[in-house]
């Protein structure tokens, strides 16, 4: 009897494996297909978590497309190369339409497998499913060596699909791109400047306005070792006359501050931007070995001095070690080596 039941028992394993391989059969990769007409349309990258990073794909023909297995391919600064997106069974774009793909850490979109930065150079690869070239994006080849969009901006294709890839100062996400864009307005920036950077906790950046008049600082912009914009200042942000703005480091949008860190054992350079990328000022911190190296070792290390960096006095072309005078003047603070480069 026994054995009879260890028997059934094993029969009805065998045919319940049967019936799961029947009903899960095991996937064909997708073949080719007819791409004529599809191509990148428009990249967006983004430097701070609040930002969507997205690839826009468009279809310039007058037929829908099947996407199945189509892949959209990231290549890096360092030629580091990922599939970012695949598409999948039933996925088409119909003719004359747009596909978005997006990645969006603050609203928690993951679409895409990566992000994509605004102002590193970047390549964006569309490809069949068997691996062959449908079109690329090659942000140096396109728009020119460390030509980066703005926040809000984007590479974008102009006209739709047939067009050079130009930089725009507004995107248009999932709809037609076009070259009347609105002017990206300025103020008058005469005394802003970094007056004081701190890699101790608490980790900031402080400006200064040196003038005798309030300045709007919507649009500016702090950039980092040559690479990452890490601040744009929110529409209304403004300085008062003579007074200080105290921006914290790793902050989760730019309402809270900056968002990178900022290490005071490191080389760094900061430079202050205006909202169309103009510098304004700049701080550097040199790597011992000379070059401009950012993240080695650096010629003034603030974390052995237990110091900042900053202006002394408010404003003035001299740079020191001094005590951390957050939001405050320097004026008044112990200084110790005097800092060049």
């Amino acid at each position: 009897m026994k054995q009879k039941f260890l028997m059934a028992a094993l029969a009805a394993m065998v045919l319940f494996a049967g019936c799961k391989d029947d009903e899960e059969p095991k996937q064909d990769k997708p073949e080719d297909g007819d791409y004529t007409g599809l191509v990148l349309n428009e990249v967006c990258g983004g430097d701070s978590n609040s930002d969507d990073d997205w690839v826009e794909l468009y279809n310039s023909s007058s037929a829908a497309i099947d996407l199945n297995g189509v892949k959209i391919i990231k290549i890096d600064e360092d030629n580091i190369s990922e599939v970012i997106y695949t598409y999948r069974s039933g996925d088409v774009i119909a003719a004359g339409a747009y596909d978005v793909k997006s990645r969006n850490e603050a609203e928690g979109v993951t679409e895409l497998g990566a992000k994509i930065s605004n102002s590193k150079k970047v390549s964006i690869v569309l490809e069949t499913p068997s691996g062959k070239q449908i079109d690329l994006f090659d942000r140096d080849a396109a728009v020119g060596e460390d030509e980066g969009h703005l926040v809000g901006g984007s590479y974008a294709r102009i006209p739709d699909g047939t067009g050079e890839w130009a930089i725009v100062t507004k995107a248009t996400k999932g709809a037609a791109n076009s070259d009347e864009q609105p002017e990206v307005t300025e103020g008058d920036y005469t005394g802003l400047m970094l007056n004081e950077l701190n890699g101790n906790k608490p980790k900031y950046i402080e400006l200064y306005n040196n003038s005798d008049v309030e300045i709007d600082l919507t649009g500016v912009q702090l950039k980092k070792d040559d690479e990452e914009i890490v601040y744009v200042a929110p529409e209304g942000t403004k300085i008062a006359a003579h007074s200080f703005l105290v921006l914290y480091a790793d902050a989760k949008d730019y309402s809270e501050g900056f968002t990178s860190g900022l290490s005071a054992k490191k080389a760094v350079k900061i430079e202050l931007l205006s909202p169309k990328g103009e510098q304004l000022d700049v701080f550097e911190n040199l790597p011992v070995n000379s070059g401009e190296s950012w993240g080695d070792d650096p010629k003034y290390n603030g974390e052995d001095a237990g110091q900042a960096y900053g202006r002394q006095p408010d404003g003035s072309d001299n740079w020191v070690m001094i005590d951390a005078t957050e939001g405050t003047s320097n004026n008044e603070a112990k200084a110790g080596e005097k800092i060049e480069w």
